[in-house]
């Protein structure tokens, strides 16, 4: 990118020769814009960080003597760090962002979960209205059976292998589920 100011190459959102905001790209990459590789192991010290350096570049408070140009830009460059940081922080929207470039699961019916599975969830909660604490138990053990399958795909995509996207996405889909047992057994009606 070439800054809009002085005409130099630039790396980020300000101009590291003229302190110029650039504008924002029209659809950002959420890595891209927190200056983040595109893994799936990222903790959240390293993206807060990241966030927050960020932040402190293209901050409103630092462009408000400026055009209003450059001031629409700071806006801009805030909401996409600040919703890439949302999309990143969390494993799961980080892992639909990687297989879809969506932070969250698309809702067009594509991820069809295996039937059995469905049915498993069925009666977990039925059985989550008479003992919740052993339907908890048990979903927490399925989702962190699922969590290890996703690192465990991932670390192999990370290391340079193939990223099978449908399987990823179908472990993501099984995660929201039993999550929502773990958190929310023997509360529904």
């Amino acid at each position: 990118m070439i800054c809009w100011r002085c005409h130099e190459k630039v790396g980020g959102p300000v101009c590291a020769g003229c302190d110029a905001i650039q504008p924002p790209p029209a659809d950002p990459d959420h890595f891209a814009v927190l200056g983040l590789p595109r893994r799936w192991h990222l903790d959240a010290g390293e993206i807060d960080r990241a966030w927050r350096a960020r932040s402190r570049l293209v901050h409103p408070d630092r462009f408000a003597g400026r055009s209003a140009v450059e001031r629409r830009m700071s806006l801009q460059w805030t909401a996409a760090i600040n919703g890439a940081r949302r999309a990143l922080r969390d494993p799961i929207r980080r892992g639909w962002y990687i297989v879809t470039g969506e932070a969250r699961p698309r809702e067009d019916g594509r991820i069809a979960l295996d039937p059995d599975f469905l049915e498993q969830i069925f009666e977990l909660q039925v059985e989550a209205q008479a003992d919740p604490d052993a339907v908890t138990e048990r979903a927490r053990a399925m989702y962190d059976q699922v969590m290890a399958d996703l690192d465990a795909r991932f670390t192999e995509w990370e290391a340079g292998g193939p990223l099978d996207g449908p399987a990823i996405e179908e472990l993501l889909a099984r995660s929201r589920y039993l999550d929502n047992l773990v958190n929310h057994a023997g509360t529904q009606p």
